[in-house]
């Protein structure tokens, strides 16, 4: 597994994968189904959100740790996320970070135009997030 030299080694934390879990699913059925369709922007933003916490929560199952966006989005290398979805979720993070920081709302057509992608790879996500707790005894 190739690691960046931003992500470390910690002892596997089954609950707190759990957590974080099941606050990305919160945060899918309870705040991003109650933003309307138009505010594209934070749509992008929370889906972002989102996929941050289910990759940390993969991450806690496999024992490792990051406080950097970048080398989070790219652990996923490792699991099969191919070039263009983590081209999509780094896209994801820019547009989160202008948003955060600047008060930017340009993400707009972004979100338009790769609605199905983002949905598809939370789904993946969701699915090795499962995987990974059927692992772990």
């Amino acid at each position: 597994m190739e690691r960046s030299e931003d992500i470390f080694k910690i002892s596997r934390d089954k609950a707190r994968a759990k957590d974080l879990f099941e606050m990305a699913n919160e945060r899918l059925s309870i705040i991003i189904d109650s933003i309307p369709k138009s505010v594209t922007y934070k749509l992008l933003e929370e889906y972002y959100e989102t996929a941050i916490q289910l990759i940390t929560s993969i991450m806690y199952s496999d024992g490792y740790k990051t406080l950097s966006h970048v080398s989070l989005i790219q652990f996923m290398a490792n699991y099969n996320l191919d070039n263009a979805e983590i081209h999509i979720l780094d896209q994801m993070r820019k547009f989160r970070h202008g948003t955060v920081y600047y008060g930017r709302k340009e993400s707009g057509n972004f979100y338009i135009n790769h609605e199905k992608e983002i949905k598809r790879i939370i789904d993946k996500l969701i699915n090795i997030a499962k995987a990974k707790f059927r692992e772990i005894k």
